[in-house]
């Protein structure tokens, strides 16, 4: 016996696959974009999360552009941030907002956020010549050291 499928009824079964499947893969990716940072008590916690201990609460912010285009710096950049679940491609030409955090070992925490979420950041030593470690996003969605 064969079945006819006419154009419309496999243009809907296509449909509902891809639908079923952007859904599935939503629930199974971690996305860091999902933590929201709202508040200085919310950004002191993520770094907590970190396993990052801050010498005070108090912070430094400041705004940035980031470009249109990536120069040598950004793409290095940006390497870090993929390394942590992030991608500053998505935000550019966006207008930022950078928290900086004096953190113990001489070491700065820098939160970068837009619109409220976490989009990128990096914990490094202040020393010349330092490292710099991106920020890590575990399978919750929570910061891991």
């Amino acid at each position: 016996m064969y079945i006819t499928l006419t154009k419309k009824i496999l243009f809907l079964l296509f449909c509902a696959v891809i639908a079923v499947f952007l859904i599935v893969t939503q629930f199974l990716s971690v996305k860091a974009e999902r933590i929201e940072l709202l508040t200085n008590a919310q950004r002191v916690e993520y770094i907590k999360s970190l396993k990052v201990m801050l010498l005070s609460d108090d912070y430094k912010m400041k705004t940035v552009t980031i470009p249109m285009e990536f120069g040598k710096v950004y793409e290095n950049y940006n390497k870090l941030q993929l390394s942590g679940d992030f991608d500053l491609r998505d935000y550019k030409g966006k207008e930022v907002q950078v928290y900086t955090y004096n953190c113990d070992g001489d070491k700065v925490i820098n939160l970068m956020i837009y619109k409220g979420r976490l989009i990128g950041g990096d914990i490094s030593e202040t020393r010349l010549n330092g490292n710099m470690k991106a920020l890590v996003v575990d399978e919750n969605g929570e910061g891991a050291a």
